[in-house]
């Protein structure tokens, strides 16, 4: 089927309003722009210090970078229990993230945010050559200091 000319100005200014324009709006519960910006550095140096690092050692456990991320010592305790304990039962190879990945984040509003991140690793044994990932969803707080906190879930 043929449509011509005068027929498809109408379906490509459709299909413009729906794939173009303008970009859409911030949403009204995040904050400022120079404070998204501090929090995308903040997670980022955190999940890149995750990265081919065994989650089990105890290396990982005495990294002051990791530890500043949390309020309490409880708190880096359970995360780091539930992330070591995925690793381990999905076969990660030495419980290493070869690669630790931020999906996206979202503000739930200026002090509350859910950050979407993929761990991938190889299998356990050599011959499951294929790579293995979980997804976790952790939520960061802004304290009273304006420092970004990871709240870990309840195991």
């Amino acid at each position: 089927m043929k449509i011509g000319p005068a027929r498809a100005l109408p379906l490509l200014l459709l299909c413009a309003g729906c794939f173009g324009g303008a970009p859409a709006a911030p949403p009204a519960n995040a904050p400022p722009d120079a404070e998204i910006a501090l929090f995308s550095a903040r997670i980022e140096g955190f999940y890149k210090a995750l990265e081919d690092v065994p989650l089990d050692a105890l290396v990982t456990y005495q990294n002051k970078q990791l530890r500043d991320c949390f309020d309490t010592q409880g708190a880096f305790s359970d995360y780091f229990s539930a992330l070591a304990t995925e690793a381990r039962q999905l076969y990660f190879r030495d419980t290493t993230a070869r690669s630790v990945r931020i999906r996206n984040f979202d503000f739930a509003n200026a002090d509350e945010a859910l950050v979407t991140v993929t761990f991938t690793s190889v299998h356990e044994r050599a011959l499951r050559f294929w790579s293995i990932h979980f997804d976790r969803w952790d939520t960061w707080h802004r304290g009273e200091d304006g420092i970004w906190r990871i709240v870990p879930a309840k195991l």
